[in-house]
């Protein structure tokens, strides 16, 4: 009898814990869809929207009238892709600076004045 008892007030116990059916059901239904995405991602089909990149380029730039140290800002330059969402594509446009930042610690160990720039040099939709 002690034993039915304790049995009894197990499964009331997790009768009660686990929720309502219909809330297991959207549990399971959200559990689907993410492992069907998965399985696109990996598979590579899932890749139907458009991708949206950015072409940046990077530079250091230097207060200076030594004319080596502005062709090595420019030979040194770096340009590379890079995909974003569609929000942040749209809120720049080319020509955008995505940073201007001032090397404050070169400054103060070297002298250098100098900072980082990167501006959208093209943007484009694949």
């Amino acid at each position: 009898m002690k034993k039915q008892l304790i049995l009894l007030f197990a499964i009331a116990f997790f009768a009660a814990s686990c929720g309502n059916n219909a809330e297991i059901e959207n549990l399971k239904k959200e559990n689907a869809a993410l492992v069907e995405q998965i399985n696109a991602l990996k598979a590579g089909t899932y890749a139907k929207s458009p991708k949206y990149f950015l072409k940046l380029r990077l530079k250091q730039s230097h207060l200076s009238l030594s004319i080596k140290k502005h062709v090595k800002d420019a030979i040194n330059a770096i340009e590379f892709e890079l995909p974003v969402d569609k929000d942040f594509y749209d809120s720049v446009s080319e020509g955008t600076e995505i940073i201007d930042k001032f090397r404050f610690g070169s400054f103060i160990l070297y002298g250098n004045w100098g900072d980082w720039e990167m501006a959208v040099k093209e943007k484009y939709v694949k």
